[in-house]
């Protein structure tokens, strides 16, 4: 890998103009060698006198020079003042955690009155102390490991800018066929503030030591398991098992969901239907299209897991996910596949339940399957990934209560989700219908349009929105972008209401949905939301059509892109797909509405590119809100750690050797193509003198 492109994976957002601009310099050494090698072929000077060549070669030189020693200069500043913040945090923490620790045990001898915000309150009894206590130093380790990620990301800054003027200066004295860059590297770089202070090392040790004497009370493994993101040799380790289980398990839910497609279709043949959908079916079609969307919407997740990895888009930052304890892209994949064969052989046994299990009804074994998964997902015990389902849960539970809590990001961006699972919402409010009022004696009551109990489930996901567009809005006093969303998701539940209405009179009328009045509105208003919910991506969510860009490389887009290598009508053609997949709606009416296909079949069809639209807005979503992470409810947090390895040690000289060779490789094309252009002016300065006059 190249040092360029290391340089753009590892980097710190937040902190991307501040590194050594290692490709503009590039640039620029490449750009003074060939105004030299044209200055030579002009003839002005004299190639064979030493002291001209000097001369020439210092008069060129010193322009990449200056650029080398103004990226000193501004690096420099930037580490000082990190540096100094990083010395006045560790101040802080320690003398804060002294302060509250004797503040509270005075309180319990009857010394203090008052609490730790200065606010008087009752003397703590001793038996609340150690409870306290508890939470205080639960309180410190969290934020010093926080602390220390910034430490370690402070010392990546370092190494990263240091390595960059090495390779650099390294490539000029190649190019250039000179001693300079390493005199330059040796005289500036090596004495400059940023290279020799010893600062961050120290304040690194000093953290560890605090924590595992004081926090661990000595227990040095503890305290570094607490302040350590895990290694990526650990990653490693699991790394060959986790792909393993993940491709056996694609493997497996792909055999199994073929199977059970060609058992779907045999039973179809074999029962001679009609092409209409019998009633009794509709139970089992609506809770496994219940489950199927959720693992379908998993293994798209894990696609974008895996998407944010490469492009370097912090995910675990932005949802504010403990670094140490959370599901990568393999495993998330491994769990979806997973029950995606569990759906699979379900299905299976639902379709040949009369000759496996006679004596029971064909729609139990859907239930068992949807009954199991629920449970799991809400299981209480510390099993199956218990720290994402309880960070899910948790999330779920603040989206529910909204608008008691403040608004985070994860927050607003799971009702997102919400809004796209709809479907799967009200596919639940279905099954409990249907297997608790309704089991064996027909399914038309559970799925009727006009039910109040499925225009209130419909409502729910834009409710949970326009509230919290409404709470950030008296929480911030901004009205744009925040009470203009909250308009955005009133036309929504507009929408809903007006749905609801056309066909609860088109049912009451027995009159078809065209030829009515109310129908129309419908139709209008869902335009208008449609088109509205699309500026919103577009602009708001995305992030293009920035008219305050100063940047006009990107025109119609934004400043920086991350995805697609440059390439830019990836983007364009993504904003198009956004547009068609947003009007998927207009399906059900001329199809399903008008009785051209069954329902349910248009339902579930629309449902699963409903899911795959939100899977592709949540990849250009976290772009944007990685690239912006300086708005409000951001997640604002310089941590962003990545180990280095023994493995990827080697793995790195061995591509620096690899980068030396192209490098030579490319300087020996350079100069080959400035012998050419020498040779072929000499050439034709011999013809001419050999013309006769």
């Amino acid at each position: 890998m190249k040092f360029g492109v290391e340089l753009q994976a590892h980097l710190t957002p937040e902190w991307r103009q501040q590194y050594i601009e290692y490709e503009g310099l590039k640039t620029l050494l490449f750009s003074i060698y060939e105004k030299k090698e044209d200055f030579l072929l002009e003839g002005t000077g004299n190639e064979d006198d030493q002291e001209d060549q000097d001369l020439i070669n210092e008069n060129f030189d010193n322009s990449f020079f200056e650029g080398i020693l103004s990226e000193i200069r501004r690096i420099d500043v930037f580490y000082r003042e990190k540096e100094s913040e990083a010395k006045s945090r560790y101040t802080k923490l320690t003398s804060e955690f002294h302060r509250q620790l004797e503040l509270l045990r005075n309180q319990a001898l009857g010394k203090e009155k008052s609490d730790i915000k200065g606010k008087k309150v009752v003397v703590v009894h001793p038996a609340r102390i150690k409870k306290l206590e508890a939470k205080i130093y639960q309180k410190f380790k969290m934020a010093f490991s926080e602390y220390y990620l910034n430490l370690i990301l402070l010392q990546n800054y370092q190494a990263l800018n240091y390595t960059g003027f090495r390779k650099i200066l390294k490539k000029f004295d190649k190019v250039m066929t000179s001693k300079r860059g390493k005199t330059c590297f040796e005289t500036h770089v090596k004495g400059c503030y940023f290279e020799t202070s010893k600062a961050v090392e120290k304040l690194i040790e000093e953290t560890e030591k605090f924590v595992t004497n004081t926090l661990e009370k000595g227990d040095r493994n503890k305290a570094m398991q607490k302040l350590r993101v895990p290694p990526l040799s650990g990653l490693e380790l699991k790394k060959h098992t986790t792909t393993f289980k993940s491709g056996l398990m694609t493997g497996l839910s792909i055999a199994i969901l073929i199977a059970a497609i060609l058992s779907s279709v045999l039973k179809r043949k074999l029962d001679m239907g009609d092409s209409e959908m019998e009633s009794d079916d509709l139970p089992a079609l609506v809770t496994f299209r219940c489950t199927f969307l959720l693992f379908f919407y998993a293994i798209l997740t894990s696609w974008n897991t895996y998407g944010y990895r490469n492009a370097g888009v912090n995910h675990i930052l932005i949802f504010e996910i403990d670094p140490r304890n959370h599901l990568n892209y393999l495993e998330l994949l491994s769990i979806a596949m997973l029950f995606i064969s569990a759906w699979g052989v379900t299905l299976c046994l639902y379709i040949f339940s009369p000759l496996v299990t006679p004596s029971m009804r064909p729609e139990t074994w859907p239930l068992i399957f949807f009954v199991l998964v629920f449970l799991l997902l809400f299981f209480p015990a510390p099993v199956f990934y218990y720290r994402t389902r309880f960070w899910l849960l948790r999330r779920l539970f603040r989206i529910l209560t909204t608008p008691i809590f403040p608004v985070e990001f994860a927050d607003f961006f799971i009702a997102d989700q919400l809004n796209s699972l709809a479907t799967v919402l009200l596919d639940i409010s279905f099954v409990a219908c249907y297997y608790t009022t309704s089991w064996g004696e027909g399914a038309d009551q559970c799925s009727k349009g006009s039910q109040w109990y499925r225009i209130f489930i419909a409502l729910l996901p834009p409710w949970f929105r326009f509230a919290q567009s409404i709470r950030r809005y008296c929480t911030s006093g901004d009205w744009f972008p925040h009470a203009v969303n909250a308009g955005k998701y009133f036309s929504s539940m507009l929408v809903v209401v007006l749905s609801a209405s056309a066909g609860y009179v088109a049912d009451k009328n027995g009159k078809d949905l065209l030829g009515l009045d109310i129908f129309t509105v419908y139709v209008f208003f869902a335009c208008v939301s449609t088109l509205y919910a699309y500026w919103w991506d577009i602009k708001m969510d995305w992030g293009f059509l920035d008219h305050t860009s100063t940047d006009h490389k990107n025109k119609y887009l934004r400043d920086e892109l991350l995805y697609a290598s440059g390439k830019k009508f990836v983007y364009f053609i993504v904003m198009g797909f956004d547009l068609v997949m947003r009007c998927v709606w207009t399906i059900n009416i001329s199809l399903a509405d008008w009785n051209f296909a069954d329902k349910q079949i248009i339902v579930t069809v629309t449902a699963v590119l409903e899911v795959f639209r939100r899977s592709v807005w949540n990849f250009f979503r976290l772009e944007n809100e990685h690239l912006n992470n300086c708005g409000q409810f951001r997640a604002v947090r310089d941590i962003n750690v990545r180990v280095i390895t023994e493995t990827e040690k080697k793995q790195k000289e061995q591509d620096d050797e690899e980068e030396e060779e192209s490098d030579k490789e490319d300087i020996s094309k350079r100069m080959s193509r400035s012998s050419t252009r020498r040779n072929s002016r000499n050439s034709s300065v011999v013809r001419t003198g050999d013309t006769p006059v």
